[in-house]
């Protein structure tokens, strides 16, 4: 009898683990069963704690202790009633997990009655949830769209469950939360694998849709990993097979995929709609990192197996995270590309338990109503992430920016100035191939639009995301910073369609003082191509080409964030139209944008453009159009000057000729001369002191306050020219920079193999990663260096320093006349100095004098020599220092400002009401007349010769300055001040 009993014993044993293992439980091996699981695990919770108590995290969760005073809420069937309870359920789970309840500014332990009372709230809410999910679709239409409120709300449900366990809840008092968490994944996963008229869900839909189901599966299994069923659709190894295969296939692997395992390339739908799916994702993964170890999963579906590697561990998912990082603007937002809302930035990625990918928000100037703090970041209104992210326990820190950020295969082009949220940042988009093409139903109209954000404020904009039954109000070519067609762009996405202008990054580098981008596209049966340069980490130049077959209309657009006649909240507007300028200020900051065109001048106006302000909410703002008609193809250049309000805008002037489109800007001790030419040959340009001549397709000089060059960039160019003077000659076409970085040393970049010659007073040293040889032709004075490949390159000029110890050289105007002075401390065998002085800014020198030395002596000397005869332009220094036997050597060169102006400008009456007459005394002398406020603004541009009247009666009281500019934007004559009185 009793080895009968044993055999029965033994057979229901048997059976009974026979029947557990053939009903759907799942657990991998390595797997942590304890609770908590999803958010943090047991270990973590201390450092929970201590992390909610500081200062800058306790606002946060007084706010989740504060929301838990409304109770869950009765309502139960429609998708915001269900979400809200649901909501309730994590946070008051949560807040039993910390036992902690703020008070007066500290926090305290949790009362037991409260901790009983959320108790009862969090399984009641979990016991009544309502676990019924919509068909994928129906003869009426599809309803699978109603699943993303599906998915969060029993993520959230499963955190709570979750967190209840943790918090030592025994499953004995849970079983009827756990049957319905069970019921309600169970009916998830039924409908997502029903077909309708043979149509799958997941085998038609490859996008944000199927992430987010496919996450709230994963995480049913990572939770309820125990459960078992006979019914199939309720069992956690269908789950999470269902999770890890679809979620890795539409990221990963399918021809509709969203991104590239092979490259940094994005999300295909833009930012916002990877935010919205990974705030499904980013807790499921989360939870099985916590869950299981760092290992692969066979997963099947529809007859593919695939080994899928725990989310939280793979390095692909690393490279979403850090391209939505990447392309930050300064202020912690992500620019609103595609269908994107225009406030959101992503502190959620704290769910990654990466420190890296968690940045500051710096949201100070959004408006009222807007995602302005970190607490309204995370509660919006599709999900509560306050829990989340306290439970990541990670605070945020500055992220490391370089100049230029460069990622073809998700579209995305940044230059800016550095990590501070102040700094200037342009974004420049063009996406192409599968992140292009599988964009569909969420991508804008938006190839080669740009974005720029300075000083805290984002101030050309694009239009963001109004709602997806309002995204055409928004999306088109005419809402983006782009050029139109004959008054249109690129069709706008449709679901399944993405808009037809595939669009290239195809060039970028960044070298000392100037980074470079382009985006090459198509549409309307236009090619256009758009280039940018951000120079100095201050300011930026657009090119534009654009070409067709026959003549069109072009339009340049600029959507800047402000109004005509706008106020503080909306921002202003400035047009000065007729000096080709427009600018916007808000929250303290401008964008002044100058746009030239080749002559005849074009047509500039203004139109009142439509952005997002928050969801389904529209604000106007002016935008600027340039239009040229008549032409097949033409070029626009654009200075983009973003700054402070109250600073000085900077001087930009038209220096255009019939076949160039030319702008030179004074600003910051330089002057800045830029053209573009739609063919390479050599062309000339006069926008300073002399003759500017090159053969690229674009072309930048700048050169300091005495007229000597420090910069200069060729787009496919050969030679580059300064009067006479031979700057820079390559002997194939390449684009090429040239910057001085210091008194001997410069830096500069070719994007392929050449020969390059660049004029140097001496030899010198030359590195970077191309360079076979270099050389110095003493007979012209170059720098010869040969590249194998495209480089970077830096180069260190040979010091020559005198025979005798030179302490000190300089020079200083006295008057017109140039006073000049130098110190030794030993002398050897030195016959003397020949002072000689140069007009071409350093490039050749003649003799003014010579001064006798002290043959050999080992006392300090000091000699001093007047230049009477020195011109009032500027002018450069240098002594030729000569030994007994006549060997030479030279100086440093000192360089001396012009004479100040000897001309006055007279205005009168003083104080003036409503006219001024201004006078120079020089009748023949083209005066530019800027009347600029108290702040430094130009309120008045007037041009004229020997006299004109400037009429005040627009104006309000006041002091005003008077500055006269030659035509290359020389001051002329001292500022004067005028006072207006009304």
């Amino acid at each position: 009898m009793r080895r009968k009993l044993l055999l029965a014993l033994h057979f229901l044993y048997f059976f009974i683990f026979s029947a557990h293992a053939q009903t759907g439980s799942w657990d991998p091996a390595g797997a942590t069963p304890t609770f908590p699981r999803t958010l943090l695990t047991a270990a973590a919770i201390p450092a929970g704690q201590e992390f909610i108590a500081q200062p800058a995290n306790l606002t946060l969760y007084e706010s989740v202790y504060g929301s838990l005073a409304a109770g869950p809420g009765s309502e139960n069937s429609s998708a915001d009633g269900r979400r809200a309870r649901a909501t309730f359920a994590k946070n008051a789970a949560f807040v039993l997990l910390m036992d902690r309840k703020p008070d007066a500014g500290t926090l305290t332990a949790l009362p037991t009655s409260e901790r009983t009372a959320y108790q009862q709230q969090v399984v009641a809410a979990l016991e009544s949830l309502n676990p019924a999910v919509e068909a994928f679709a129906s003869f009426s239409g599809t309803t699978y769209t109603e699943w993303q409120w599906r998915s969060k709300e029993l993520i959230d449900y499963l955190i709570a469950y979750d967190l209840l366990r943790g918090v030592g809840v025994p499953e004995s008092q849970l079983l009827v939360s756990k049957a319905k968490l069970q019921q309600f994944a169970g009916n998830l996963y039924r409908e997502s694998n029903r077909a309708f008229l043979g149509v799958y869900f997941y085998r038609q839909v490859k996008n944000n849709h199927t992430l987010m189901t496919a996450a709230a599966l994963g995480m049913a299994a990572v939770v309820l990993n125990d459960a078992t069923s006979l019914d199939i659709n309720q069992q956690p190894v269908n789950w999470i097979n269902a999770g890890l295969f679809h979620i890795d296939n539409v990221l990963w692997e399918d021809a509709q995929r969203q991104s590239d395992p092979a490259a940094l390339a994005g999300y295909a739908e833009g930012p916002y709609y990877f935010k919205y799916a990974f705030l499904n994702c980013l807790p499921f993964f989360r939870a099985l990192g916590n869950f299981a170890p760092d290992a692969s999963f066979s997963c099947t579906y529809n007859g593919t197996t695939r080994s899928i590697r725990n989310p939280y561990f793979d390095p692909r998912y690393d490279q979403l995270y850090e391209w939505i990082t990447a392309i930050l603007m300064p202020d912690g937002r992500f620019p609103a590309l595609e269908d994107s809302y225009v406030d959101m930035g992503m502190p959620e990625l704290a769910l990654t338990g990466k420190r890296r990918y968690v940045v500051p928000l710096h949201l100070q100037h959004l408006a009222p109503g807007q995602l302005n703090s970190l607490t309204a970041q995370l509660r919006d209104v599709t999900v509560d992430m306050r829990a989340a992210y306290l439970a990541a326990q990670i605070t945020p820190t500055p992220r490391s920016r370089p100049t230029l950020t460069h990622l073809p295969h998700s579209g995305n082009l940044v230059l800016q100035a550095g990590p501070d949220s102040a700094a200037t940042y342009l974004h420049l988009y063009g996406k192409s191939g599968a992140v292009q093409t599988n964009s569909g139903g969420h991508n804008q109209a938006d190839a080669t639009s740009f974005i720029l954000h300075a000083q805290g404020q984002l101030l050309a904009l694009d239009a963001g995301y109004l709602s997806f039954n309002r995204r055409a109000e928004v999306g088109q070519a005419a809402n983006h910073n782009l050029v139109l067609i004959d008054g249109a762009g690129p069709a706008m996405g449709t679901a399944g369609a993405a808009n037809e202008a595939s669009t290239s990054l195809p060039r970028a580098f960044a070298a000392a003082g100037l980074a470079f981008g382009e985006a090459r596209t198509t549409y309307q049966n236009a090619t256009v191509t758009r280039k940018v340069l951000f120079i100095r980490n201050r300011y930026y130049l657009l090119a534009d080409f654009v070409q067709s077959a026959a003549p069109r209309r072009y339009t340049w657009q600029l959507h800047g964030y402000g109004l005509a006649d706008g106020t503080a909240q909306t921002g202003t507007f400035q047009s000065s139209l007729a000096q080709h300028e427009g600018s916007w200020e808000k929250n303290g900051a401008r964008l002044q944008a100058h746009i030239a065109t080749p002559s005849p001048a074009a047509t500039y106006r203004t139109a009142t453009g439509v952005h997002e302000l928050v969801y389904n909410t529209p604000e106007n703002h002016t935008t600027l159009l340039v239009d040229q008609s008549g032409a097949a193809q033409t070029q626009f250049l654009a200075a983009l000057y973003p700054g402070t309000a109250a600073a000085t805008p900077a001087l930009i002037t038209t220096t255009s000729t019939a076949a160039t489109a030319a702008l030179t800007t004074t600003t910051d001790g330089f002057r800045d001369a830029a053209f573009t030419q739609s063919d390479t040959v050599l062309t000339t340009n006069s926008g300073l002191a002399q003759t500017i001549s090159s053969d690229a397709l674009l072309t930048f000089l700048s050169v300091d306050d005495v007229d000597m060059p420090v910069q200069a960039f060729l787009d496919q160019g050969t030679q580059l020219r300064y009067g006479s003077h031979l700057l820079l000659q390559s002997v194939r076409r390449v684009t090429m920079s040239w910057q001085q970085t210091a008194t001997r040393s410069f830096a500069g970049y070719v994007s392929g193999a050449t020969t390059l010659r660049i004029s140097l007073p001496s030899g010198a040293a030359v590195t970077g990663p191309g360079v076979t040889t270099s050389s110095f032709d003493a007979a012209t004075g170059q720098l010869v260096i040969t590249f194998s490949q495209a480089s970077s390159f830096e180069v260190q000029v040979a010091s020559r320093p005198l025979p005798v110890e030179l302490t000190f050289f300089g020079a200083r105007r006295q008057g017109t006349a140039v006073e000049l002075s130098w110190q030794t401390a030993t002398e050897l065998q030195n016959r003397g100095f020949a002072v000689q002085r140069s007009l071409d800014a350093g490039r050749t020198f003649q003799l003014v004098a010579f001064v006798a030395g002290r043959g050999t002596s080992t006392q300090a000397a000091t000699y001093r020599y007047t230049d009477e005869a020195a011109p009032t332009t500027p002018v450069h220094y240098r002594l030729q220092q000569q030994d007994l036997d006549g060997t030479a050597h030279y100086s440093a060169v000192v360089r001396v400002a012009g004479a100040t102006p000897a001309a006055t400008l007279t205005a009168a009456p003083v104080p003036a009401r409503d006219v001024l007459t201004v006078s120079f005394p020089d009748p023949s002398q083209l005066v530019h007349l800027h009347l600029l406020d108290s702040q430094g603004r130009v309120v008045v541009r007037q041009q004229f010769q020997h006299q004109t009247r400037l009429h005040l009666q627009a104006l309000p009281a006041g002091l005003y300055y008077l500055r006269a500019l030659n035509t290359t934007g020389q001051l002329i004559a001292p500022a004067v001040k005028v006072l207006v009185e009304k």
